[in-house]
């Protein structure tokens, strides 16, 4: 059937830092899609934002969590978010987004695309591994274990002396198929993980890695706040326990709940692996993005990417 009324639609954005650039990309929005919605899910520790953003479509939120990266605090604040758009918006469509994302097309025109698509929109796929005893690896995608283990915040930081560096590795190589380490370089260090039993995934319901920018429908989001992640539900106990949640928690509950929409990413991403980080866009990848075929951007910065969006300001 085709769709009449216009959907409504509120965007999610993870911000932590740079109002004058949050609002540019609030006011980006609003005039792609005057009809939205905007909530500012903001951690408010190190830069505090405005109150109130002159424009009632936009919420400044500050959820008063620590939600350092690769914390479950950043789901749990993303989910309080999602909540607060169902309570302010009542919207059709919620979309996922970060503070350094920006639209690269018609928002209007992609949001009705999105909730006619079928399924969530994102990027997601199943993680498989077999970890082994001894000096070998084990086999697969060893993200695996950052969901397959329950793991616990070391209590003397990510300082150690060299020899204890390669005692704890040794350790953790040989004793892989109960035990592991981890250090979550821009979060909060140094984890130990111990392995659940029964493993709590299998090849009929596998674990799912993705990004965590993404859009869903309402039926989808009601699932995911009244179903997956409601108080006490065995994906919030799991994904508590983990490392780097948001990279999976989310998608692992859209995937194995329905299909995901045949239309591109959220947000369109090149990686820079040697910097385990985004590229930064600049006016040279105006071509490249907009043949993506994706709503949004990311990475951009206000100093180095300011042709690029001056150029997507002026259509």
């Amino acid at each position: 059937m085709t769709r009449t009324r216009p959907v409504r639609t509120a965007y999610v954005v993870l911000t932590h830092r740079d109002w004058p650039q949050v609002h540019r990309l609030a006011q980006a929005i609003l005039r792609s899609s005057p009809g939205a919605g905007i909530v500012l899910a903001h951690d408010a520790r190190h830069d505090a934002f405005p109150v109130d953003a002159g424009d009632a479509r936009i919420d400044v939120f500050a959820h008063g969590r620590d939600a350092d990266w690769g914390s479950w605090d950043l789901v749990e604040a993303t989910l309080d978010a999602f909540a607060r758009a169902r309570e302010l918006f009542d919207p059709d469509l919620v979309c996922l987004i970060s503070g350094s994302d920006y639209p690269v097309q018609d928002l209007a025109a992609w949001e009705k695309s999105a909730v006619e698509a079928g399924g969530w929109i994102g990027a997601a796929e199943p993680l498989t591994y077999v970890p082994h005893w001894g000096r070998r690896r084990g086999e697969g995608d060893d993200r695996w274990t950052r969901y397959a283990y329950r793991w616990f915040r070391a209590p003397f930081g990510r300082r150690a002396s060299p020899f204890i560096v390669r005692v704890r590795t040794a350790l953790a190589l040989r004793l892989e198929p109960i035990f592991g380490i981890r250090i979550v370089t821009r979060g909060r260090g140094l984890h130990y993980g111990v392995r659940r039993l029964p493993t709590p995934f299998t090849p009929e319901r596998p674990v799912y890695f993705g990004s965590q920018w993404l859009a869903v429908r309402r039926s989808e989001l009601d699932r995911l706040l009244d179903v997956d992640f409601r108080a006490g539900a065995p994906l919030r106990r799991l994904y508590r326990r983990s490392i780097i949640p948001d990279e999976s928690a989310f998608v692992t509950a859209l995937s194995r709940s329905g299909p995901r929409g045949e239309l591109p990413p959220v947000s369109y991403v090149r990686w820079d692996a040697a910097r385990d980080e985004p590229v930064i866009w600049t006016v040279d990848d105006l071509d490249e993005i907009r043949a993506s075929g994706s709503p949004f951007c990311r990475k951009v910065d206000p100093v180095l990417s300011s042709e690029l969006l001056d150029a997507l300001d002026a259509g």
